[in-house]
């Protein structure tokens, strides 16, 4: 999906999720820790968020991630170039949306980290349980104090209340997926 597209999909996205609370982007960037001016630049899609502010977003508002990019839910054949994709890190992160349904708290993500990829998750306290199985390459990933490193076919689930960096070390592509689990009732449906 084109970047500048997706920026305004997920404006859209945003302002109807704002609207159906009744906030402003006032009350909403208390609720988020996103300044208001941030806010707006994404609701008129000028902006192109990061995944770390479109999680903080998410949390607040207590809406899966993938809410910002799911067209239709009903579908149950998604074809790789239909598929969200987030690019970070230069292009060394790619993130790609295969299962969201409303009413369902679970989203689910296929992952690329291209060699030296760094990437960071801040800790959200929204009731998550992530779980990760390795598919090709190695991911050394940092659980809070813990460092783990996955090889092909390894698999990890831990909450989401503390940090995590995903890295590639190798000089492969890392390629996991990655299984969002909400135990929080608000948290899924759009």
């Amino acid at each position: 999906m084109e970047k500048n597209i997706l920026s305004v999909e997920i404006g859209q996205r945003l302002r109807y999720y704002r609207q159906q609370r009744q906030l402003s982007l006032d009350a909403l960037s208390e609720l988020t820790s996103v300044s208001k001016p941030m806010l707006g630049q994404i609701e008129r899609g000028t902006s192109n968020p990061t995944v770390a502010v479109l999680w903080k977003i998410a949390a607040g508002l207590q809406i899966p991630f993938a809410s910002f990019f799911v067209r239709n839910p009903s579908i149950k054949l998604l074809r790789v170039e239909e598929q969200a994709t987030l690019q970070e890190h230069n292009g060394l992160f790619e993130a790609y949306n295969t299962f969201a349904v409303p009413g369902l708290p679970v989203e689910i993500y296929r992952i690329r980290l291209l060699p030296g990829c760094r990437h960071i998750s801040e800790p959200a306290e929204i009731g998550a349980i992530k779980s990760l199985t390795v598919y090709s390459g190695c991911l050394t990933i940092e659980i809070g104090s813990e460092t783990h490193t996955l090889q092909k076919g390894d698999a990890t689930s831990f909450s989401t209340d503390v940090s995590q960096v995903y890295q590639n070390l190798s000089n492969e592509i890392c390629e996991y997926s990655m299984t969002i689990f909400y135990s929080n009732p608000t948290m899924h449906g759009f």
